[in-house]
């Protein structure tokens, strides 16, 4: 059966049935509604629902606050109609583009199963992204990979992007072994609004990262937006290996005067003779944050760690919504 689907102020309207998502739908009407994971994660495409009813597909996660539930947003990417509905845009959101452009491979590093991107776009740009938010990368058959920015923006017009090989990645294979310099991939964005906020609290600042989780918090650090502030930062990974931006941690411990790093590796190898933390990156942030701490936390990285962190924070520390940050990074499979 087929609904009604209406955008309130932006002219787009359209039939949509119980078989395709309305973000899908909407597509294949002609509209492009603004999207990021399209898995029900980063909340880029959500909409507030004004009449009519929505249901989710299948057994998705929803990655919508407790108070958006409230005030009746909805993921269209995976959500179907199941009446006639009228809608509206965010208008609260951050604002971003579905620019398209050419990135010009201009610096690669490759690190033991990491490898960090450098993108050289056009003088005229109009990618203007905020620390902490991503881009999608076109893949051969028209579909994107989202990778986090992990500087800041400047007008050099540059864009650093930090990928992980994974088990049977197309896309990353071709990242991590094939790339060359100068070969030009085509970038969409910038999406997300996982940025800085609550700007003018007093609050420690407390970034909790897994594996490449650490590009946004990266470019959010180094943004200087929390500069004064004590600042917290866990990073977890399996290896060694996985502490791939050393060098960088030791120049934030020279600038930054309240700066506290923990590294947590769960699995190390003999060979690493790692004199470090090791377990999960949540236990290390249980064990060294006091429950009265007033703190402002921002987490990027695997399903499990965001889970874990969201429930810790929320039941044991007690902690508000507001100030609770999350960019979960869903496998690309």
């Amino acid at each position: 059966m087929k609904y009604f689907v209406s955008i309130n102020e932006t002219g787009i309207e359209f039939f949509s049935d119980e078989n395709t998502s309305i973000l899908e739908q909407a597509e294949i009407n002609g509209y492009s509604l603004k999207n990021g994971c399209r898995l029900g994660a980063c909340r880029v495409c959500k909409l507030k629902l004004i009449t009519g009813n929505i249901e989710y597909i299948g057994s998705k996660r929803i990655g919508l606050t407790e108070n958006e539930l409230k005030e009746n947003y909805f993921l269209p990417c995976c959500a179907i109609a199941k009446s006639n509905i009228v809608c509206e845009l965010d208008e609260d959101s951050v604002s971003f583009s579905n620019t398209k452009e050419g990135g010009v491979i201009c610096d690669i590093k490759r690190f033991s199963g990491i490898t960090v991107l450098r993108f050289s776009l056009s003088k005229k740009t109009k990618m203007n992204f905020i620390p902490g938010q991503y881009i999608g990368i076109e893949v051969s058959n028209g579909k994107c990979r989202y990778y986090s920015i992990a500087n800041i923006p400047k007008n050099d017009g540059y864009i650093e992007i930090h990928v992980a090989k994974n088990k049977n990645g197309v896309f990353s294979d071709l990242i991590c072994e094939k790339i060359e310099i100068n070969d030009v991939l085509w970038i969409y964005g910038p999406y997300g609004d996982f940025i800085a906020k609550n700007h003018d609290e007093v609050r420690d600042v407390v970034f909790v990262a897994t594996g490449t989780g650490f590009a946004p918090i990266k470019s959010l650090i180094e943004s200087y937006v929390f500069y004064g502030r004590k600042i917290h930062l866990f990073w977890g990974g399996r290896k060694k290996s996985d502490y791939y931006f050393s060098h960088v941690i030791e120049q934030w411990k020279e600038v930054f005067s309240d700066f506290h790093f923990h590294m947590t590796l769960s699995n190390p190898d003999e060979s690493d003779n790692w004199e470090g933390e090791c377990g999960y990156v949540q236990n290390t942030f249980k064990s060294q944050i006091d429950l009265n701490d007033k703190i402002d936390v921002y987490m990027c990285g695997s399903p499990n760690m965001i889970n874990d962190m969201t429930e810790l924070l929320k039941k044991d520390y007690s902690l508000d919504e507001n100030y609770i940050h999350c960019d979960v990074f869903y496998s690309n499979s």
